[in-house]
Order: structure tokens, then sequence, then C-alpha cells
């Protein structure tokens, strides 16, 4: 269970092979300088600890196939050129886990100064990452996206994996709710290509259809991460497809719009067998799965992107979408750090980046009726204001809902997804499917 969301890719250089390869020491901003012992102990968690903590295996994983020579002759090459890659890598991934170990450590810390911190770091590894690119005499010129950014990111969905683990074992899924699992929606063997369908028991009719894309910075996570969630709407009534897609950085965002919209197509082609109401399929996505449930609905209605994207028509008619805490904003903030990691370094260039914001392709499309929840302390809440003050500019049908601090705990980023049973989570996929009927 513990390895389910991580990726079988070995490009991804690990964490602890940069830093073996920039230096034994790292300086960690939570109390010590410490050895990779030291910070294992410093991110371990124990029985009497909370799920927030990090294993020592998820930080620190090796394998004897990563492929650590590609790393040596990156700095390798980089330091014939002059460039001083061990010393600023050094720093960098002490920022970083300095990052974490404020997150991890309970503090209070301001979400802005995080994301200031965050870009930062992201940044500079970037321009390491170019810098060592040009350098690199294999690279024949070919700018690739995996690298130190890609790496970087590689400790946050550790972190991240660890955390939705343990998040689930306390969790259990609603009874009464059956599951078809690992249904190909492409017939390639590629297990991103499969999708897992969740019914309320007894159905004897057909049923409306909820397509869920699972979130995870477009870089982690598969579709059973959602599975709870999942269950609950499922229980409610609804036929419930959970999909996969394939990830960054082992492919680019546009693989990613295709695989969505061949799972588009799957659900328009089977109804029939499956049970499904194609009068009333609905999307929903959180986080960077509400990047993609947007945009692919975008996709979907608009000639001019389907050929961007080399794409035919899916044939399904989305009746709505419900957009939980979505990474909107590509360009900006948090998420432009990672632009190397979704179109390659070069990615000012890409055909595909003057069509990322909702500001650039509103216009090209027919956009669904959508539902958008945020609240006061997502760290995506500015790109779900955004979203809402664009889509009333633009007379689009919308509802929003901005929670504040809530009695139990503070609502937070995709919070109705990740704890489906807390007052707040009910009260937001009540509204989101009463949205969804509204439109059926």
């Amino acid at each position: 269970m513990t390895n389910v969301y991580m990726k079988d890719s070995l490009k991804r250089i690990t964490a602890v092979i940069l830093l073996a390869a920039a230096t034994l020491l790292v300086a960690l901003q939570c109390g010590s300088i410490a050895k990779k012992e030291e910070a294992a102990a410093l991110l371990r968690a124990d029985a009497s600890s909370s799920c927030n903590k990090m294993p020592p295996d998820g930080f620190f994983r090796e394998s004897v196939e990563s492929p650590k020579a590609a790393v040596d002759n990156k700095i390798n090459a980089s330091e014939n050129a002059g460039i001083d890659v061990k010393n600023e890598l050094t720093a960098l991934f002490t920022d970083l886990y300095g990052l974490v170990g404020d997150v991890l450590s309970g503090n209070n810390v301001d979400t802005g100064e995080l994301e200031v911190r965050f870009k930062n770091i992201f940044d500079g590894l970037f321009k390491l990452d170019a810098d060592t690119v040009k350098t690199d005499p294999t690279a024949d010129g070919v700018l690739k996206n995996d690298g130190f950014v890609a790496s970087a990111a590689e400790v946050l969905w550790n972190y991240m994996d660890y955390y939705d683990t343990n998040r689930l074992k306390k969790q259990t899924e609603s009874a009464g709710v059956t599951v078809k699992k690992d249904i190909p929606y492409i017939s390639d063997g590629n297990k991103y290509h499969l999708l897992d369908i969740y019914y309320p028991e007894n159905a004897a009719e057909k049923l409306p259809v909820i397509i869920d894309i699972h979130g995870g910075g477009l870089m982690y996570a598969e579709k059973e991460v959602n599975r709870v969630y999942a269950s609950r709407l499922a229980k409610r009534g609804y036929i419930v497809v959970c999909i996969n897609y394939s990830l960054c950085p082992d492919v680019t965002y546009p693989t990613q719009v295709s695989d969505v919209m061949a799972s588009y197509r799957w659900v328009a082609e089977n109804g029939e067998a499956y049970g499904f109401d194609l009068d009333r399929v609905f999307v929903a996505g959180d986080s960077a799965g509400g990047q993609l449930a947007f945009y692919t609905a975008a996709v979907n209605t608009s000639d001019e992107l389907k050929s961007l994207y080399g794409v035919s028509d899916t044939g399904l008619n989305i009746k709505a979408i419900g957009l939980i805490s979505g990474m909107f904003d590509m360009k900006n903030g948090v998420n432009s750090a990672l632009l190397s990691c979704y179109l390659g370094y070069d990615y000012k260039n890409s055909p595909y980046y003057p069509y990322l914001q909702p500001e650039e392709i509103i216009d090209k499309s027919d956009i669904p009726p959508a539902y958008i929840v945020t609240s006061v302390k997502d760290f995506l809440h500015s790109a779900s204001d955004d979203l809402d003050k664009l889509l009333t500019e633009k007379g689009k049908e919308h509802m929003y809902h901005d929670w504040q601090l809530t009695v139990n705990r503070s609502s937070g980023h995709i919070t109705s997804v990740a704890y489906p049973d807390l007052p707040e989570s009910a009260e937001t996929i009540d509204e989101m499917l009463a949205f969804f009927e509204a439109h059926s």
C-alpha cells in the first residue's frame, strides 16, 4: 500500500542521491545540522505522532537502478564549465528541508511566506537545471523535463505519499458500495490508463455519472487516493469513475490532457455496458485534478484546443464540473516553479504555453456550469478566487463557496475530498451534488 501511489519510472533522481552528490551534510532549519540519519529522525513518524510526519524510507529511498551516474555527469559537466552546482544545490535543498520542517512542525507559518520560499527554491533549481543542460555533453541540445526541479518535487510527493497512506488507513469506504477495479480506458497495458468504477449496491437502473480526477500536482498519486471520497459519492446514488492518468515528469502536460480526454471517450462509448446515464455526466477534480477537470472540459467543447492537443471529439456531454481547491493558475505563484516539469525546460517556447491559464482559453470554449470550492486556509485559495472573478466577468454560470474558519477545524486544501466526513465536507458535498442535479 505504501508504494501504490509512487511512480515506477526511474527517470526522477531521488533527493538522497542529489544530496549525496552535493554534500554529505544538509543543514535543517528545524534545530539541527544533520546527516542523513539525523534528518530521517527529525521527520520520522512514530506511534505517538500525528500522520503529518515523514518516515526515513520515504525521503531517503534508494535504488540500485537509480541513475546516479547521470547526476554525476551533470555535476561534472557543470563544474567543467565553471558552474558551482554542489554549493548551490546544497543551499537550495537545505532551504527545502527547512521549509518542509516548518510545515511539519505545526508552526503557524504565513501561507504567503511559504509560497515565496517555495518559489525561490524551485526557481533556483530550475536555473541549475537549465545551466547543467547547456553544459551536458550528452544532452545534444535536447531540453528534458527531469532534473533537479523534479527531484526536489519528489521530496514533497514522498511526504504526501506517507501522509495519504496513513490518512486512508484511518478511513473506511462506505458500506453498500461495490467497486469494479482496473478497467483499461486505453488498452495498452499502462497502469496509468486504468479506471475504477464505484456503484451503489443493487442499482437497477441507469445512474448519473461523476468522473473523478485525483490531485497531486500533476506529478503524484493514483486513482485509489480518492477511494473513500468516491464511495461517499456512490452512496448518494451516483456511479463514480475514478481515473488514472500519466504523471509528470515521465510525460508532459499534453499527454495528461490526452489521457483524460481518452477516459471521457471511453465513458461515452461504454454507457450501455456499465449502466451510465449519459444524459447526466459530471466531472469532479481536486487540486491538480481540478485543473484538469476545468481544462479538459474546455478542450471538450473547443475545436481549436482539440486541434492543438491532437485529440478527437469524445462524444461526451459534460453537464457540470466540480472544482475543489483547483490548481488553475499555472503561470504564477507556486505552480509556476514546476512548469519545467510540465512542459520541459524550454516551456516558454512550448506551443501549449500560451493556452495554460483559464483566461487564455475561456473564450475558445463553452465551459459547463462550474461549482468551485476553496477556503481561507487553502494554499491555492487565490486561484479559485481568480477563477470566480473570471467566470463572473464572462457571464459563465457557476457557484463559488469560499470557506472561512470552521468550528471543528480550519477547512483547508481539498478538505471535502481528503476528509469527506467532516461537517464542512458533508455540506460541500451536498452543495456540489445539488448543483449537479440542478444541471441534469
